[in-house]
């Protein structure tokens, strides 16, 4: 094995003894460089080094006529630096190998885990099928960048796709990216590309609640529909603020009707959970006595399962009543914009909807024009009657009442109840109560 400064000239004449199979030449300026020569007439440039554990490796550097000799030395400089600070380059070169490509990581890794551990996982595949894989299923985990995911964002975009729904992508990206670099440690995955990057403004935010006189003409088309299910389904979902889910997929076992109890198994939050059972739910429940014929309350007359969905029986009622922009999931809106325009705290809806974070309730709690009107009426009336604007409200055992409601030619009074004194005995009227004059809860006595 002989030591030479290796030059273009020696390599372009360098050859091989006809009595040896190959012979291997060192440079001399680079330690550990050596160029093979073939009886072939083949060339390959190697590095030669000993790992930890005192073994002599051989990296394979490039064939002779595709790399210079000036090209070599520097690569080959590059990996003795490496070793120099621990990295063995033959041992990165295996981790490279084991890297599985973004779409072997979906179907091999991340699918068979999302089935066993996630409701949701059929929406997982779909968003990964249909616009993750496209883009990066070729790509191995570790050549994946930021550059990449935020490609995909504008991908997203260019395509009309709706701000939420690219950002759907991007946290299933980067709940993906997380498993396999904190969790599974995949080789080679060392970061997150995702990491960083903001998602986009959503706008599309759809907050639809249901007016009285609106509710009237869904549920008159509810009950024409052919479904004849569906009445009872939308009922429900109405009564108890629930999801469509969870209603489909009630059973009679789950219901006490003596203690006014629906216990849901599995709820959205992966928790099971208990719905008190309102008058109106518990007449609905009555009425399925007579009508459902299988374990589930909802199921379908024919099959005795459950409904899939009810997508076009409800479609078709919402057309008809010319609410086409009703979703059945606005049902739950309206059922905590019922109870906090009725005066119930917002901790309570919270409660009756299932919601872990109160942000969550904050959304679908809506107060009415009216509501917000009359909260602003009773808070500025003081200074509205020191300004002049209005009749200075007389107070009269801690309560407020307009100064018409103490005419004794009025027949029926409304009251506004304030801070009450702690000695009034005075009786109270119900929420909506319409006193009569002469009644003891009357304020003219």
């Amino acid at each position: 094995m002989p030591v030479i400064d290796l030059t273009a000239q020696f390599v372009a004449s360098a050859a091989c003894p006809d009595t040896k199979r190959k012979e291997v030449f060192f440079d001399r300026r680079v330690k550990g460089l050596m160029l093979e020569v073939r009886t072939s007439g083949g060339m390959t440039y190697y590095m030669r080094y000993t790992d930890d554990r005192s073994k002599t490796r051989y990296i394979k550097l490039g064939n002779g006529g595709d790399i210079t000799l000036p090209q070599v030395r520097n690569l080959c400089r590059q990996h003795r630096n490496k070793l120099t600070m621990g990295i063995d380059p033959l041992a990165e070169r295996a981790i490279k190998r084991l890297v599985p490509t973004f779409s072997d990581f979906v179907h091999e890794r991340y699918l068979p885990f999302a089935q066993a551990n996630k409701r949701s996982w059929q929406t997982d595949e779909t968003l990964a099928r249909t616009h993750l894989i496209p883009q990066l299923g070729t790509k191995h985990l570790d050549e994946i960048t930021t550059e990449d995911v935020l490609n995909l964002q504008q991908i997203g975009l260019k395509a009309g796709a709706a701000p939420a729904s690219i950002n759907r992508r991007l946290i299933l990206l980067r709940y993906m990216f997380n498993l396999a670099w904190r969790d599974w440690k995949i080789a080679g995955v060392t970061s997150n590309p995702t990491h960083g990057i903001r998602l986009l403004k959503e706008n599309n935010q759809k907050e639809r609640y249901v007016r009285a006189e609106e509710l009237v003409l869904l549920y008159r088309a509810v009950k024409e529909s052919q479904n004849k299910m569906l009445q009872h389904i939308v009922a429900f979902l109405l009564l108890t603020g629930t999801r469509r889910n969870e209603v489909l997929h009630a059973t009679w076992e789950d219901v006490d009707l003596i203690k006014g109890m629906w216990r849901i198994p599995q709820t959205k939050s992966g928790f099971a959970r208990h719905v008190p059972l309102n008058d109106g739910a518990h007449a609905v429940l009555q009425q399925m006595h007579g009508r459902s014929e299988s374990q589930y309350i909802f199921g379908n007359p024919r099959t005795g399962k459950p409904y899939v969905h009810v997508w076009y029986a409800w479609n078709a009622a919402r057309v008809k009543a010319g609410l086409p922009d009703v979703r059945l999931h606005d049902l739950r809106h309206t059922f905590a914009s019922l109870l906090i325009n009725n005066g119930r705290s917002i901790y309570e809806v919270q409660k009756l909807l299932g919601h872990t974070q109160i942000k969550t309730t904050q959304r679908y709690a809506h107060l009415t024009q009216e509501t917000l009107l009359d909260a602003s009426n009773i808070g500025t009336a003081a200074v509205a009657a020191s300004l002049g604007m209005v009749q200075q409200p007389t107070v009269i055992e801690g309560e407020i009442y307009d100064a018409a409601e103490l005419a004794p030619d009025r027949q029926a009074g409304y009251r506004r109840p304030a801070a009450i004194s702690a000695g009034s005995q005075r009786p109270k009227a119900a929420i909506g109560q319409v006193v009569q004059a002469g009644s003891p809860m009357h304020p003219a006595g």
